[in-house]
């Protein structure tokens, strides 16, 4: 297992698995605290709202600093690499959605 985890591209697929499910637990808290459907945040919030993607995806991107956490504790640096990778490119993502946003 550690053979096939600890390389790039397997911190690069767990990066981005981290991202969807750093997403999806936002998600699930929002929906929960707001009383309503998962579906509601996916099609309204997520989606449509200006003002929030960015936070959304930062607070989704949060979820993987965890994950590189535990992977330095174990010295998986292959790993790291790729995690970091996948942080390190939704950084701009981030910018553009705050540039759309007019809040940057």
């Amino acid at each position: 297992m550690k053979k096939l985890l600890n390389t790039t591209v397997g911190g690069i697929l767990s990066g981005l698995l981290g991202t969807l499910f750093g997403f999806l637990i936002l998600g699930a808290y929002w929906s929960y605290s707001n009383s309503v459907e998962l579906s509601y945040f996916l099609e309204n919030i997520a989606s449509k709202s200006l003002l929030y993607r960015d936070s959304i995806l930062t607070v989704s991107t949060l979820f993987n600093v965890l994950i590189f956490y535990l992977a330095i504790r174990v010295e998986w640096w292959k790993f790291c690499r790729g995690i970091l990778m996948v942080i390190m490119a939704c950084v701009p993502i981030i910018i553009w959605f705050q540039m759309q946003a007019g809040i940057s």
